[in-house]
C-alpha cells in the first residue's frame, strides 16, 4: 500500500496476516540519494518480505521521510533503516532524530553529502556522520565494488565517496563490517538494469 505526505509517496510492502506489532519494519533508502524507485529494487524486496520483514521505501523528500517515521514510530517491534548506495546521506538526516531508532544497516555506503551540499570544512569537521542514538550499524560492502579492473574503466565503481566506517563517528566497537565477496555494487537491483550496469562497464 502507499501513504502520501505532501504528494511524496511511501510505498509499503507486508508479508500477508501478520500484525504490525509483531513485525520488524525496514525502512528502505534506495540509491541515487533515495531517489531510485522501489519498482527496481522488487525482488530484494520480496525476499525481506519472505523473511517477515515490513519494508518502506521511502523518497529523496527528507520531510516526508521524518513525518513518516514519527508516524510508524509505535506500530512495529523495531525500526531498522536500511540503505543502498547514497541512500545513506538522506537517512543520516532523517533518522539522527528518531530517539526509538537503535540499528542501521548499510550497504555499500555512500556519502556524497560534500557535492550535494558543499561544506569547505568537512575535513576538519565529522559531523556530518555523527549518529546520536544509534547503538549497532552493519555495514555490508560489495567486494567488486572496490576492486580495480584489467580493463576501462579501470577504476573501481565507489572509488571516491565510499563511506568507510572510520568516518562514521561512533564507537567502532557498535559497526559491524562484512564484505561479500563475488558481488558488486548493483547486483541488489532487478534486471534488465542490473545486467545492464555491468556490461556497460559502468559498474
Amino acid at each position: 500500500y502507499k501513504k502520501n505526505y505532501h504528494n511524496n509517496i511511501i510505498k509499503v510492502y507486508e508479508p500477508k496476516n501478520i500484525a504490525k506489532e509483531e513485525l520488524d519494519c525496514l525502512v528502505f533508502y534506495t540509491g541515487a540519494n533515495s531517489v531510485i524507485p522501489a519498482e527496481i529494487y522488487s525482488n530484494f524486496i520480496k525476499t525481506l518480505n519472505n523473511y517477515n520483514f515490513s519494508v518502506s521505501v521511502v523518497t529523496n523528500n527528507n520531510e516526508a521521510t521524518s513525518e513518516f517515521l514519527y508516524d510508524i514510530r509505535d506500530n512495529y517491534k523495531e525500526i531498522i533503516p536500511i540503505t543502498h548506495s547514497s541512500g545513506y546521506v538522506n537517512a543520516f538526516k532523517t533518522i539522527n532524530m528518531q530517539k526509538n531508532i537503535k540499528k542501521a544497516v548499510f550497504l555499500d555506503p555512500v556519502d556524497n553529502s560534500n557535492v550535494l551540499n558543499f561544506n569547505p570544512l568537512k575535513f576538519v569537521n565529522n559531523d556530518n556522520n555523527k549518529f546520536n542514538h544509534l547503538e549497532k550499524i552493519l555495514v555490508l560492502n560489495a567486494e567488486k565494488s572496490y576492486k580495480w579492473s584489467r580493463i576501462p574503466p579501470f577504476i573501481p565503481f565507489i572509488p571516491v565517496f565510499r563511506l568507510k566506517r572510520n568516518d562514521l563517528s561512533i564507537e567502532q566497537s557498535k559497526i559491524k563490517e562484512i564484505t561479500i565477496k563475488n558481488y558488486g555494487h548493483c547486483d541488489i537491483i532487478n534486471n534488465p538494469y542490473r545486467n545492464l550496469m555491468h556490461y556497460s562497464r559502468i559498474s
